[in-house]
């Protein structure tokens, strides 16, 4: 017959177990909106008699196994995965939405139109190439355009280094994330070595990581001792206890990646791939905004480069008018470009005509075609017999070549980030 005493502890210890149930439940309820945590589910076991049992002896009670967190692995590794997409998405999206704006196609006041009034102004100086009203309102025009194209260019350049200052922070709160996760590792290996709870800690741990995936797309691999690995293409930024550091370099080639693992900055590991939102970061940078501005520059070059070529050919020394450029621009075409000092201090200089004839509008015809794309026989002419290989006739036709880059961008938009 069991004892008094024995039937005492078995009811003491469904008490105990009891209590211990209530407090996991209310741990539960009490941190049902805390970001990150993990319902927690107590596992019983019976108590184990190490001796033999007399007959009619039952057992010895229950006890309390383990607190465990109901959380799946799988799981966290989809959710990972979808919130390093987004976060791309979502950088990439915000600079197309930036640039659309920038673009402000169609408005009154766009590029397109700006462009349009620069041609009807060459046109009208062509019809009249002695007024001087003609040549003012020339040069206004093409004031506003290059005013405009700078202003353009520098709206670009002022996305491109919040772009640049984005990635600095993003790698900065990578590094800081790692280092928590390291340190958690070590206090989840200390209380796992004393059999204490590290529900909450781990919880803690894996809201970090969720950050930490979200911002650089890192693989995470949980390890039998209670300590998760983080790597990014392979190389670790957080094995174990120690955390490495990442850093990030950006040229006029592109951005690039790297994780420190010696105690010199030249103790590196170049990454070939990072996601998440330092990737969007890159790509909205290196694929998108870089990309586009050069694509503008390229048409803008072509434009300057052919209107300039035209308005000195076949110069007459007699003429009174000299061979000045009607632009004036260094590398950066988009940055620099303006109209010609002389030509702004005397419109006089602005040339119209062939030969002698100041009736002749002959040369403000051909500029007024090549912008539009009409090509007439003096241009086709004149591209034959150029020996400088910077005239093209497909320089011109700046208006389709516009239209084709805005285009560009509402097809990218609606391409990568619109449901088909």
């Amino acid at each position: 017959m069991p004892s008094t005493f024995a039937t005492l502890e078995i009811g003491k210890s469904a008490l105990v177990v009891s209590r211990r149930a209530m407090d996991v439940t209310g741990h539960n309820i009490a941190n049902a909106s805390t970001p990150g945590y993990s319902r927690q589910r107590v596992s019983l076991e019976p108590i184990i008699q190490r001796i033999p049992l007399s007959a009619g002896v039952s057992g010895l009670g229950v006890k309390v196994a383990d607190v465990a967190r109901i959380r799946d692995k799988f799981v966290d590794a989809v959710l990972r995965n979808e919130q390093e997409k987004k976060a791309a998405f979502t950088i990439q999206t915000e600079v197309l939405d930036h640039l659309q704006v920038v673009f402000a196609e169609p408005s009154d006041s766009s590029i397109r139109e700006s462009v349009d009034f620069f041609w009807a102004s060459w046109h009208d100086l062509s019809s009249d190439p002695e007024s001087m009203s003609a040549r003012a309102q020339l040069v206004e025009a093409a004031r506003s355009l290059t005013d405009m194209l700078r202003h353009l260019g520098g709206q670009i350049d002022s996305l491109t280094a919040d772009i640049e200052a984005g990635i600095e922070a993003v790698v900065a709160k990578a590094n800081l994330l790692a280092e928590r996760v390291s340190s958690l590792n070590i206090e989840i290996s200390r209380a796992l070595a004393r059999k204490e709870p590290v529900g909450d800690l781990m919880d803690r741990r894996d809201l970090l990581l969720d950050e930490l995936t979200e911002l650089t797309g890192a693989t995470v691999r949980y390890t039998d001792s209670g300590s998760v690995k983080a790597n990014l293409g392979g190389v670790p930024l957080v094995d174990g206890h120690k955390a490495y550091k990442l850093g990030s370099a950006v040229t006029a080639e592109g951005v690039t990646f790297h994780i420190i693992t010696g105690p010199n900055e030249t103790d590196k590991i170049k990454l070939d791939s990072v996601g998440g939102s330092l990737g969007g970061h890159r790509a909205a940078r290196d694929e998108t905004a870089l990309r586009f501005r050069q694509d503008l520059s390229n048409s803008v070059r072509g434009l300057a480069e052919g209107i300039n070529f035209i308005h000195i050919s076949n110069t007459d020394p007699g003429s009174g008018i000299p061979a000045i450029p009607f632009f004036e621009f260094h590398e950066d075409v988009l940055a620099t470009i303006k109209v010609h000092d002389s030509i702004v201090d005397n419109p006089g200089n602005i040339r119209t005509h062939l030969g002698s004839d100041s009736l002749d509008g002959s040369i403000a015809l051909a500029i007024a075609d090549f912008i539009e794309g009409t090509y007439n026989d003096y241009l086709e002419d004149l591209a034959g017999s150029a020996q400088d290989p910077v005239f093209q006739l497909a320089g011109g036709n700046f208006s389709e070549k516009w239209t084709t880059v805005v285009s560009n961008l509402g097809i990218e938009y609606r391409g990568r980030f619109q449901p088909s």
